[in-house]
């Protein structure tokens, strides 16, 4: 009787915001909410805490606010960010390799700016902080996702086609396997027209910036317009 609206689908054309994402371990009105409502969270989404038919990730807050510039000379082969891998057996691989430039501590903007526009790669390994994916699509710079599952809780899974913009390799082979793959992937220019389409979804990762169409707010808004069809659940009947 109190909340009509929530009762007569059991929350099915609700959404809400949770960064940190609900568990199923929550009390039963907690469980209908996290099943049926659509949740609405940040990027990383922590595991398990992601329903991929039904909820949607916010692009991340990108650090570098200035327009984008042409893509100069890809200088270095590939970056890894800092945060960007987990210390694992992989990043030590990582920096004992010459053709890695792994920041050790966070850039400044000006020196990120300078190492995003002159590398070829950007490298991210799934359950690191991969929140600066925007800024390297925006900075020509093409994000390798290092990860040995399906990504669907990617920004903007129904707006862009992460295939044709990010490599995706495992972790299984090692950097050689890694290069290996890479390589076949980007052969002579191939790359350049994952560069620009990369350059061009970029707008889509603008936050607080001037209000324009298609940015990250019109983009989320757009997600949760394609969910209004979510089925609707039968209204429970109180005793």
């Amino acid at each position: 009787m109190e909340f009509p609206y929530w009762n007569r689908t059991l929350g099915a054309d609700h959404f809400y915001v949770s960064c940190a994402g609900l568990g199923y371990e929550s009390d039963r009105n907690l469980v209908e909410l996290k099943k049926n409502s659509v949740q609405i969270s940040c990027f990383p989404v922590p595991e398990g805490k992601f329903v991929p038919h039904k909820d949607i990730s916010l692009p991340p807050l990108a650090r570098i606010t200035r327009a984008s510039h042409a893509p100069g000379n890809r200088t270095v082969r590939y970056l890894v960010r800092h945060g960007g891998v987990k210390d694992s057996k992989l990043a030590n691989e990582l920096r004992n390799d010459s053709d890695f430039l792994m920041e050790s501590e966070p850039s400044n903007e000006m020196t990120l700016v300078e190492r995003l526009g002159s590398s070829m790669f950007c490298l991210f390994e799934d359950g690191a902080d991969i929140s600066g994916i925007g800024e390297a699509l925006r900075f020509g710079c093409v994000p390798v996702m290092v990860t040995d599952r399906p990504m669907q809780d990617l920004p903007l899974m129904d707006v862009l086609s992460w295939q044709k913009i990010a490599v995706f390799v495992g972790s299984g082979g090692g950097i050689k396997e890694m290069k290996r793959v890479l390589d076949r992937t980007c052969k002579d220019d191939e790359c350049e027209g994952t560069r620009r389409l990369g350059v061009a979804a970029s707008q889509h990762f603008g936050w607080n910036e001037i209000p324009q169409p298609y940015d990250s707010f019109y983009m989320v808004v757009y997600q949760l317009w394609l969910r209004r069809h979510t089925i609707r659940y039968p209204r429970r009947e109180f005793v």
